[in-house]
């Protein structure tokens, strides 16, 4: 049996190193550290999900051209201990992904006879699909800095905090923009497997870690604050 069983939830235009930090630090686990693992690639049906749009021929753009192969739909998926959500240009269509919103709502309760998931984990504007999902109403959360007023505003019952590499508030984790994803991630093996086992993860990447959940640049440089939930906020 799988220590971990993780699901990567896709979506047309998503961000692929949202999407390919996280993994490949579980990859490492896997790989070099012994830990049983299962991933399942979840998206809303089984054709292939570009992170770009889609133009046949020499014209398609770079992003366009690439493809990533679902192994399950929303409607079959397994249960799941963490389910990852990366952020991207497509997170910001909320009618388009109202199903994958409703998955990620039934994967925080449970559903199906599906337990509750262990752990969400969210990168970048990601967690804007968590608040429309509304598993970050009264939670603490961070997102992207550079698209920090609009995130913000359509997360309106969320205390969003803006000096964070990620932030972790019961079992959901956010994190901030793009590269964040990898230094959550290695937080997250760390609660689970030591901070032994994530320093390893983290030499075998050659990553240069942010260790501390504050520490992040990003807010200042995009003259972030933090954001109290608004009473009421919208449903």
């Amino acid at each position: 049996m799988a220590e971990l069983t993780v699901g990567l939830l896709l979506y047309p235009a998503f961000e692929v190193l949202d999407m390919a930090g996280p993994i490949e630090v579980l990859n490492v686990l896997s790989v070099y550290m012994g830990k049983s693992l299962q991933l399942y690639v979840i998206a809303a049906t089984m054709e292939p999900v570009s992170p770009g749009p889609i133009i046949p021929g020499p014209s398609s753009s770079f992003a366009g051209q690439q493809l990533y192969m679902p192994t399950h739909t929303l409607d079959n998926a397994p249960a799941l201990d963490l389910l990852i959500v990366p952020g991207g240009p497509g997170s910001n269509n909320k009618e388009a992904l109202q199903p994958l919103l409703d998955f990620i709502r039934n994967v925080y309760r449970g559903y199906q006879g599906h337990p509750p998931a262990k752990y969400l984990f969210s990168v970048c504007s990601g967690s804007l699909m968590f608040a429309w999902a509304g598993v970050l109403d009264g939670q603490h959360a961070t997102t992207n800095k550079s698209f920090w007023t609009f995130i913000t505003s359509n997360g309106p019952r969320t205390h969003w905090v803006a000096k964070a590499r990620w932030v972790t508030s019961g079992n959901i984790w956010t994190t901030s923009g793009v590269t964040a994803g990898i230094d959550g991630m290695l937080a997250l093996v760390s609660s689970i497997w030591g901070e032994e086992t994530a320093e390893k993860v983290s030499a075998t990447i050659e990553h240069n870690r942010a260790t501390q959940s504050d520490d992040d640049p990003w807010a200042e440089k995009y003259d972030c604050q933090d954001v109290s939930p608004v009473a009421g906020g919208w449903r």
